[in-house]
């Protein structure tokens, strides 16, 4: 009996030091962790009409092995990552987490509209993965509510993958750039049905690492009555330095205030100047 009081006693000391985390924080993670699958999601509501059975295709296939790296295969660092210093915006608290084998995603609206295109569309697996999420500054009226800045993902592929990478990326934009949907879109009654066209571009490419390229996905509704076509876009960077690929994805203007299309892409180039030379730390080869 002594001895278990003594443990009991160990437990309750050390469960006083366990520093639990706040609500916010545990919302703000599953956010993060369920990103991904939101946005697949979404794409397949809007594609299921369009692409039937080609999307189903893509989802059940297996996918390819992982080729190992000669000298690469080390987790990423968080010194590969960037820093708040490095964001043209200032921010909170950033959540962070580790994987293995993920597969390397850039846009999966792109990579299905590659597939309806007759691209080979499955993602690349990588070795290891970095990914972490900035978040704005809670605003004091709703302190427990925290908003994203800002998503990136750092993976480590095969040299050989790496390499093709952005050519292939490139080569989807090349094939989707008007590509027309049917889905739910906002009128002047409601949300009706009618036809979206997507476009991909790249706005800049070249300025960072190995290879870059920013990345513009614009939707357009034709139909739309108020202005007789609503436009919207997003941008995201990409860039490699030898075998570590990062992909950027801001979740609205960096910099209040400024919604001027051109300056998100050189606030982007300047991110991506930052995210390859983070990265020098940890790419193989090195830089």
């Amino acid at each position: 009996m002594p001895d278990d009081v003594t443990l009991v006693e160990v437990l309750h000391r050390d469960l006083r030091d366990v520093r639990w985390a706040e609500p916010a924080e545990l919302r703000a993670t599953a956010r993060r962790r369920s990103r991904r699958t939101a946005a697949l999601a979404a794409a397949s509501v809007m594609l299921v009409a369009a692409l039937g059975a080609t999307f189903v295709d893509r989802t059940g296939a297996s996918p390819p092995p992982v080729a190992d790296v000669p000298g690469g295969n080390t987790e990423i660092p968080v010194e590969a990552m960037l820093e708040p210093t490095d964001v043209p915006v200032r921010t909170g608290d950033t959540l962070s987490d580790t994987d293995l084998d993920e597969p390397v995603r850039v846009d999966d609206f792109l990579q299905v509209c590659a597939r309806a295109q007759g691209l080979p569309a499955q993602e690349p697996r990588s070795r290891y993965s970095r990914s972490q999420t900035m978040l704005n500054p809670p605003p004091e009226a709703q302190p427990s509510t925290p908003t994203v800045a800002l998503t990136q993902d750092v993976y480590r592929m095969p040299s050989v993958a790496a390499s093709r990478f952005v050519g292939d990326l490139e080569r989807a934009v090349a094939a989707c750039g008007g590509w027309r949907t049917t889905g739910q879109v906002p009128a002047e009654r409601g949300m009706v049905t009618g036809e979206v066209v997507h476009s991909w571009t790249v706005a800049a490419s070249g300025f960072a690492g190995d290879q870059a390229v920013v990345l513009r996905h614009t939707t357009t509704v034709p139909q739309q009555p108020a202005d007789g076509g609503a436009n919207r876009f997003e941008d995201r960077l990409v860039v490699r330095v030898g075998d570590l690929v990062t992909v950027l994805v801001p979740a609205g203007r960096l910099r209040p205030g400024i919604p001027d299309a051109e300056a998100s892409v050189r606030q982007l180039q300047e991110m991506g100047r930052a995210a390859a030379e983070r990265m020098c730390v940890a790419a193989n080869p090195g830089c």
